[in-house]
């Protein structure tokens, strides 16, 4: 593999992925469901191994990656720490039935140095407004689009990406070995305006033909307050009810996701994404819009890609385990 400081000259554009991360269960559960989502982020994992040459690094966008509250709308961050930690950081307490998730690792490889070029990449592709830590100096370009506000952190890597990745490039003696590629971890806006997210992923599309694999790790459908819901009825006929109008609305969601994301102009399918807010199935699917937000990236970043869904079909209620493919 070619040095990560080296800037490749101009290539063609490395694929976009969009994969359905799961949770921690992912790591143990045996349903029938949890082996075909298995088995789907397995296949995916082989066939980034096998694309020669390989990539520089893969960029990643993680639904448990907002850009910090604090700094409001508006600010995309990149990580830049070496030696990045995994986050043992799960919605659910696993303390008492499967405490050893939290020893959980995953071996991987950081390149500080290719955030910093990603983090300079978005000061001057999205007519970006820079801020550092290290320094006091704003340094301000031709605005194409709203302001970007690029900021660099040091952080760990979140279970919506080691636990996918874990399944997808195994370091347990797999095969093609472990994964040598390097990650880079860049987040997403924090807060609802889903149009920023798909100019987010036009800003980082040059950087596929720089050696860049994308990766949006997010569900197409994530609603735990669904799940809430379901278990709220006091009675089987209730809970039986209950959710199978939860899953009726995951598939019709999951359905338009679909279409929408099919459709090969970039233009086309940024509208057809972004109509989607509007719709009832969206707001019960999508209480919040973190896990979404990473396939709108993905699309913006594969412009007038052919798309291709990966793997066999998994929809449960409050949850879509769908995966695309953009090249």
């Amino acid at each position: 593999m070619p040095s990560t400081t080296e800037t490749p000259s101009a290539g063609p554009p490395l694929p976009v992925y969009f994969i359905g991360h799961a949770g921690a269960t992912l790591l143990f559960r045996e349903d029938p469901n949890s082996v075909v989502v298995r088995r789907n982020l397995r296949a995916i994992g082989r066939e980034i191994q096998a694309i020669r040459p390989a990539p520089r690094a893969i960029l990643t966008l993680s639904g448990h990656f907002e850009a910090s509250a604090i700094h409001g709308p508006g600010v995309v961050e990149v990580n830049v720490k070496p030696a990045t930690p995994i986050l043992h950081d799960f919605v659910n307490d696993f303390h008492d039935t499967h405490p050893e998730l939290y020893q959980a690792e995953w071996a991987h490889r950081d390149a500080p140095e290719l955030g910093t070029a990603v983090w300079k990449h978005l000061c001057r592709a999205a007519g970006t407004r820079t801020t550092s830590s290290t320094s006091t100096t704003t340094q301000h370009h031709p605005i194409a689009a709203p302001i970007i506000v690029a900021k660099r952190v040091e952080r760990g890597v979140d279970h919506g990406l080691w636990v996918p990745f874990k399944v997808m490039f195994p370091d347990d003696g797999a095969e093609e070995g472990p994964l040598e590629i390097p990650i880079v971890q860049v987040s997403t806006f924090h807060g609802d305006d889903l149009a920023s997210q798909v100019r987010l992923g036009e800003a980082l599309q040059a950087l596929r033909q720089q050696g860049f694999l994308i990766i949006g790790s997010g569900m197409a459908v994530h609603s735990f307050a669904s799940l809430a819901e379901i278990a709220a009825e006091t009675t089987d006929t209730g809970r039986a009810a209950a959710r199978n109008k939860v899953l009726q609305e995951s598939r019709a969601l999951d359905g338009h996701i679909r279409a929408a994301t099919a459709l090969r102009s970039a233009d086309e399918r940024r509208e057809a994404l972004l109509a989607l807010e509007s719709l009832y199935e969206f707001k019960r699917s999508h209480p919040t819009v973190e896990h979404f937000t990473p396939l709108l990236v993905a699309a913006g970043a594969a412009g007038d890609a052919d798309v291709e869904v990966l793997g066999e079909d998994v929809v449960e209620p409050g949850f879509s385990y769908v995966n695309f493919r953009f090249r």
